[in-house]
């Protein structure tokens, strides 16, 4: 397998602690081929100004006068890093969330193999600080696995109470089963579809619709990040 380069887009707002290990995530990927772009929404700890985090990481410190109001929504910071990145694929972290360390090289592996342009996983699901010695429910299977129950029970994905491994638009339309945290996509995609947009809510999940109508998605049945329910202290960008 070819090493394409990945863009890692992650926006933040007055949450340092928890952007330092979303970052340190990142780089500790067993996957290296990646450039790292941190959107600062105008944060006003001191941190993101007098800290640096190491080159592969470019923080982008944005001034929201010179950007439009996107309806309320946050969601289109993530369009800033994608214009002036370089790689084939984008992946997307919150600043609250981790990835494990092998989630790059098995999501970028599937995809290679695979003829789909977009891709999620199953993640953990916590409240807080990441803990490696704690053990988590798992996020889909698990944690929310009775409403996702309920919410499919009319049709005959979930009859074996495990998700497909390819996901179409009739999937997705039940409900929006992917956590942004996971998802890479490639980038050609998402330039074709305009990025996100400016929604009040469910930004993502327009996408997600959008990319669907397009291309299946592959998802990927293992644990490969952390999903903060807490989401710190500072916006939530879903």
């Amino acid at each position: 397998m070819d090493n394409p380069l990945v863009s890692v887009i992650i926006p933040s707002f007055n949450r340092y602690s928890y952007l330092q290990n979303a970052v340190e995530s990142v780089i500790n990927q067993s996957y290296k081929n990646i450039e790292v772009f941190v959107v600062n929404d105008e944060s006003t700890e001191e941190n993101y100004y007098s800290r640096s985090f190491p080159d592969v990481v470019n923080q982008i410190n944005i001034e929201r006068k010179n950007y439009p109001d996107w309806g309320g929504s946050r969601q289109p910071l993530r369009n800033i890093a994608a214009d002036i990145s370089s790689g084939k694929y984008l992946a997307f972290l919150d600043d609250d969330d981790v990835w494990l360390p092998d989630k790059l090289q098995i999501q970028i592996e599937t995809m290679e193999n695979s003829k789909n342009d977009i891709s999620c996983t199953e993640g953990y699901y916590g409240e807080g600080i990441y803990d490696s010695n704690q053990n988590y429910p798992k996020y889909n299977s698990e944690h929310f696995f009775k409403i996702l129950k309920r919410k499919y029970r009319k049709t005959n994905y979930l009859k074996n109470n495990s998700f497909p491994n390819e996901w179409d638009l009739d999937f997705l339309s039940v409900h929006n089963c992917i956590i942004l945290s996971s998802t890479v996509i490639k980038k050609d995609l998402y330039m074709r579809l305009g990025g996100f947009r400016g929604l009040p809510r469910l930004a993502d999940y327009d996408l997600w619709l959008s990319a669907l109508k397009l291309t299946n998605l592959d998802y990927i049945n293992v644990p490969l990040f952390y999903y903060d329910g807490a989401h710190g202290s500072g916006k939530n960008y879903i």
